[in-house]
């Protein structure tokens, strides 16, 4: 692993694999790059792919100021130039990684080859919001332990415990979360209201559900891709955290959809 300091964070990053083109993953909301072990077999043949702790999480820096979703985006299109990464990009976001996506995607649409969407968390309902802001203050108060069962319960329920060794692991890494990056984490996907905007997005998008996701289950993420002009939808067996719970379908299906997306000229991501 790696690291790079940005102009307002140090990222752990990873950047593996063969290609012409860079594909970004995007983890989920307490996940990191890890999230992701299980697809590298299936995407390093034909892609570099770029992977890294969001700020807040696994081994990036932990700001104790608050952040938002648009330090996000920007922390993306920071690490993508200062590694000298030429884009087009393609990315695929999980969950809240997703929101990543989509956000980037509308600030720099030339930058954006193609999206994966996966389990989107593109808009959080007024009750989700105060769940957010408790389960934050909670794990600030107590440690992510307090927080843990609970919150696996929904994001990875027991059906999809089908290897409890890749759970056991899973659950060591979320209890590994500093607290305070992953309160800033929750209030900044509690201010996501990006599902309107999805009509502007002009790149061809792949857009999973989870047969099993109890938080963004497949009737509300049909409608999601409904919205894109140039989406695929497909349901899969997994819950809500796609690369761990189903990393042979999740690979399968990133690998099929980003190898047909034509390929532009290259330019220097920006």
């Amino acid at each position: 692993m790696n690291w790079i300091t940005l102009d307002h964070v140090t990222l752990r990053y990873a950047l593996t694999g063969h290609g012409p083109r860079t594909l970004v993953l995007l983890h989920e909301l307490g996940g990191s790059l890890e999230s992701f072990d299980g697809l590298m077999p299936a995407l390093e043949q034909d892609f570099r792919v770029l992977r890294y702790d969001q700020r807040g999480a696994g081994g990036s820096e932990k700001p104790r100021a608050p952040f938002s979703l648009s330090d996000h985006a920007d922390d993306l299109a920071q690490i993508a130039a200062a590694l000298g990464i030429a884009g087009p990009l393609l990315l695929a976001g999980v969950a809240a990684g997703a929101a990543i996506a989509v956000a980037y995607a509308l600030a720099v649409p030339e930058a954006v080859a193609a999206l994966a969407l996966c389990a989107p968390a593109l808009t959080v309902a007024d009750d989700r919001v105060r769940y957010l802001a408790e389960r934050s203050e909670l794990a600030v108060r107590a440690g992510m332990a307090a927080i843990a069962d609970a919150s696996l319960e929904r994001s990875y329920p027991p059906v999809m415990r089908r290897d409890p060794a890749v759970f056991a692991a899973y659950r060591a890494r979320f209890l590994a979360n500093d607290p305070v990056g992953y309160a800033h984490a929750n209030l900044a996907l509690a201010d996501v209201r990006i599902e309107e905007r999805l009509g502007e997005l002009a790149q061809p998008c792949l857009v999973l559900a989870g047969a099993h996701d109890l938080l963004r289950p497949p009737e509300a993420v049909e409608p999601l891709a409904a919205r894109i002009a140039h989406a695929r939808y497909a349901v899969i067996d997994s819950g809500h955290l796609m690369p761990v719970q189903a990393p042979d379908e999740m690979g399968r299906r990133l690998a099929g959809f980003f190898a047909a997306v034509p390929r532009p000229a290259l330019v220097r991501a920006s």
